[in-house]
């Protein structure tokens, strides 16, 4: 059972949500032969103030 956390700064429409979630879907099953009904996804989408880079935040 294949696991992706995919975090971002910033959001992301729900259509392209779809496509990521297909994408790494299809990238799975292609790759490792893994089901895409066996594979889930999480999208964290962080406020660019909750996230730095070095000592520089994003917000």
């Amino acid at each position: 059972m294949p696991y992706i956390n995919l975090k971002l700064v910033g959001k992301l429409t729900k259509k392209q949500k779809a496509a990521i979630a297909r994408e790494f879907s299809e990238t799975l099953l292609k790759v490792a032969g893994k089901p895409k009904e066996s594979t889930y996804i999480v999208i964290d989408e962080v406020d660019g103030k909750n996230w730095a880079q070095g000592d520089k935040f994003f917000a």
